[in-house]
């Protein structure tokens, strides 16, 4: 066979038409097979023998992608045939990705068996953990990956699981929205500082999608999802819950709605399944958040300087507030006091810091202390009062009794709105307490008849200092 190819190629043997009767001849100018590939842009279209209008009135690719391999080879035919034909290119960006190895850096091989199934994975953890643990790895910067599963099972608990918690407890609270404020209006600190930090994800996921850098853009997004749980979620969760005051509570639904619609459209590129739920359960008007327009920063349609400005101090100063929090939660452990114990006074070394009203209450509420004085005379940045007075404890239990309650609650299966009647077995102290404190636990616990009861078999136990408690929720 390889020499009748031989000979054909040398034009030494020729072959018979089947159609015509003639003889076949080989065409002499054979090019690399790269120059077929590196053609198509324009072969697609049969130009110059047709389409010459369509061909012509093309625009330039906005960009490749493929292997890094392709760099000197599919990419590089495209721009020099562009040029020499064209006296153009072909296209305007370049997205390469590496070479995605095994967990131990060798080759990835069916007979090694050494990576596993893609489908087991997309059974354990997604798509959506797989796509966002691709799109934010090295292998987008042209660079060799390690592939591992272990990195996509946190990228399932840390990200995905994470917002779907979110969302969850906002679906709990959400209602029908027609009682809702507009969370422009809010003067609620956490919601003027999560809104800012939202304009910051737009504006940092949308520069560097704009640039194709998939890592750089979708890596914020762990981070801003990390906040909108355990910082602003976490110090807002009474707001939710609590009528104390229910134009806050609104702000407060609005606030999330709005940060949850828009989130979706950030993330939609990247985790694209858990954006469509998330979209439309909190409210999107759109068939679909693939069908939606990209999201801009509030603050950027208003081109504001000042608001801007605005923002920006916003963000500091709340991470401001939150390292101060991690240095008091510091000196609390330094001390053996656990954050339900409530104590005194936090100081602060004055000169660091001036803080406003609002964020002064957030620290107080997160580190569990009466009041937050500032200090030039302390030797350290924060400094914590450990000394619990009998006042002090009675609060710290009552915190404690709290928490036990709601855990029953939650072993229960109730839903926040249910009310329940809550039995009670003390001792002579405990009834004390309880009786001292009966309305607040009601009120906080969502318990609507509280009642004394002997001989409790299936309630949850509770220590409480020397007092001795058994509650069941009927």
């Amino acid at each position: 066979m390889t020499e009748i190819m031989s000979l054909i190629c040398t034009g030494q043997l020729k072959l018979a038409c089947d159609k015509c009767g003639g003889e076949m001849n080989r065409t002499p100018e054979v090019l690399d097979g790269w120059f077929e590939s590196g053609a198509m842009p324009f072969a697609e279209h049969h130009y110059p023998f047709e389409n010459k209008e369509e061909f012509e009135g093309h625009q330039v690719g906005d960009f490749v992608a493929e292997y890094i391999a392709q760099t000197r080879t599919w990419f590089y035919y495209m721009h020099a045939i562009a040029g020499m034909l064209f006296d153009g290119v072909s296209f305007k960006n370049v997205v390469t990705t590496g070479t995605i190895l095994a967990k131990d850096g060798s080759k990835m091989s069916k007979s090694r068996g050494n990576y596993t199934d893609p489908m087991e994975n997309l059974d354990k953890y997604g798509a959506d953990a797989l796509r966002y643990y691709l799109l934010t790895s090295v292998v987008m910067q042209a660079e060799d990956v390690k592939f591992n599963d272990e990195e996509i099972k946190e990228v399932h608990g840390k990200i995905i699981n994470m917002l779907w918690n979110i969302y969850k407890f906002f679906e709990m609270y959400k209602g029908e929205g027609n009682n809702e404020k507009n969370y422009e209006k809010s003067e609620n600190v956490l919601d003027k500082w999560i809104i800012a930090r939202l304009d910051q994800l737009i504006q940092e996921v949308t520069e560097n999608l704009e640039s194709y850098n998939t890592v750089k853009a979708g890596r914020p997004i762990k981070d801003f999802v990390d906040e909108l749980s355990t910082w602003y979620l976490r110090r807002s969760r009474d707001r939710f819950k609590l009528s104390i005051s229910q134009d806050d509570r609104s702000f407060a639904l609005a606030t999330m709605r709005h940060v949850l619609t828009e989130l979706a459209k950030v993330i939609a590129p990247f985790v694209p399944y858990i954006a469509e739920d998330i979209y439309k359960g909190s409210g999107g008007n759109k068939e679909s958040v693939h069908l939606e327009e990209w999201p801009i920063a509030s603050l950027k349609i208003k081109s504001k300087v000042s608001n801007l400005k605005s923002e920006e101090k916003i963000i500091e100063d709340m991470d401001e507030v939150r390292r101060l929090v991690s240095l008091g939660l510091e000196a609390r452990s330094a001390v053996g006091i656990k954050v339900r114990q409530p104590l005194q006074r936090l100081k602060i070394k004055k000169s660091k810091f001036k803080i406003k009203e609002a964020l002064a209450d957030l620290i107080k509420d997160e580190l569990n202390v009466k009041e937050v004085v500032f200090d030039d005379k302390i030797s350290v940045e924060v400094e914590i009062d450990a000394i619990i007075t009998p006042e002090l404890k009675e609060e710290g239990e009552l915190r404690e009794f709290i928490r036990a309650v709601q855990d029953a609650r939650k072993k229960a299966g109730l839903t926040p709105e249910q009310k329940v009647i809550m039995q009670v077995e003390v001792d002579a102290a405990g009834k004390a307490f309880v009786e001292k404190f009966s309305e607040e636990v009601q009120k906080t616990a969502g318990v609507e008849k509280l009642e004394f009861a002997e001989n409790i078999t299936d309630g949850e136990e509770i220590k409480l200092g020397e007092k001795h408690l058994k509650i069941r929720i009927v």
